[in-house]
């Protein structure tokens, strides 16, 4: 009899040993989001987040960039009632970047022309930052929990020291005023995994919104950057044909794809289909092998207020010192060891593995699997 009580017990540490093990392997993460809605990159990657198992979602904080942050705010509460996650709450946060404007934009527009197509909420057309409007079946239910965002963010992250993950899609108002009105929270987040900037060095929307927040976030010395910039999107389109085989999947969101992909067209002058920045984000979060290849970049952005405000600006390490056509400074050779010290990364920047190429196959059954299940 002790023999079989000794083995029940073994087999029972054996087979609860992993569920105890899966708990505590989630991924815990605030999700800051430009939720701009119901269709859309911003939308279905807290969709994702949402449905996701291997994802401890402890809160999504809102921010204006694609859409001002009273309709996200009202989309993101809507995304928790269609997952029946109305358990995560949502937080609103900042509704104007720190400095930049919509009459300084037009400005600097008057002088040095319109170098980034897309505005977001700086869009000509754009509706009020007060307007809001009712997602398909109306507004939600859900009320988002009082409170500052940047304030949410800075409390998580102080009770889970080295656990969180910030998962960031829109401009980065919120990050940067958590940082500046707690600095100390930088060293104790787990990653910062960023949906922004370019790996060319161009204009990107969420950080050319608020480039004085991305720059101060850029500068904090996180423990791991990841970043998504703007290029890899183009890897990575919604379709018809995603979008049917998501719905032919089955599951809780069925209805919801078919509804706002395949049934609703388009309004005059837009698309249905734009490149999934956020949800790649969001699965090499769950993945990181759906990202095929990265690359080691120091990342900073343009806060001049000239023709290239917001845009990045790239520092990549040489492998070596340059190869010289000829020693037009003088007579003798190439002096290694002060070519070495001198091609150090800028002292204020921290190295960011930017993602350059992703696994398409995989990413898509990533995003029909959170849709579907």
């Amino acid at each position: 009899m002790k023999k079989i009580a000794i083995l029940a017990t073994v087999l029972a540490i054996l087979f609860y040993s992993p569920a105890v093990s899966s708990q505590q392997k989630k991924i815990k993460v605030i999700a800051d989001q430009d939720s701009a809605g119901p269709q859309g990159t911003n939308f279905l990657s807290l969709l994702m987040l949402l449905r996701a198992k291997q994802v401890d979602l402890l809160g999504i904080t809102t921010v204006s960039g694609d859409q001002w942050v009273e309709p996200a705010t009202v989309f993101a509460l809507w995304a928790t009632e269609i997952t029946s996650r109305t358990d995560v709450p949502v937080i609103k946060g900042a509704e104007m970047p720190l400095v930049n404007t919509p009459r300084e934009q037009e400005l600097r527009e008057a002088l040095y022309g319109s170098y980034i197509g897309w505005h977001g909420s700086f869009n000509p057309d754009a509706p009020k930052p007060s307007e809001t409007w009712a997602p398909p079946g109306g507004f939600p239910k859900t009320k988002p929990k009082p409170g500052r965002a940047a304030d949410f963010i800075i409390d998580t992250i102080r009770a889970n020291p080295g656990e969180v993950l910030l998962y960031c899609a829109g401009p980065l108002t919120n990050i940067a005023l958590a940082v500046r009105m707690d600095p100390g929270i930088a060293a104790l987040t787990k990653a910062i995994y960023i949906m922004g900037g370019s790996s060319a060095g161009g204009p990107e929307l969420n950080w050319w919104w608020d480039p004085e927040a991305a720059a101060i976030v850029l500068r904090e010395p996180w423990k791991e950057i990841v970043v998504t910039p703007f290029e890899i999107g183009e890897q990575v389109w919604s379709s018809e044909r995603l979008m049917r085989e998501a719905v032919k999947a089955g599951g809780p969101l069925a209805g919801h794809v078919q509804q706002v992909y395949l049934d609703t067209p388009a309004p005059a002058g837009t698309s249905m289909w734009s490149m999934m920045w956020d949800e790649l984000t969001v699965a090499s979060i769950i993945d990181p092998t759906v990202i095929k290849k990265s690359e080691e970049l120091y990342l900073d952005v343009d806060i001049g207020h000239g023709p290239k405000y917001g845009h990045t600006v790239v520092w990549k390490r040489s492998n070596d010192v340059p190869e010289f056509f000829l020693a037009y400074s003088g007579p003798r050779p190439v002096d290694r060891e002060k070519w070495l010290g001198h091609l150090r990364p800028p002292a204020h920047l921290h190295p960011a593995s930017v993602q350059m190429e992703a696994d398409v196959v995989k990413f898509e059954r990533i995003f029909i699997d959170l849709i579907s299940h």
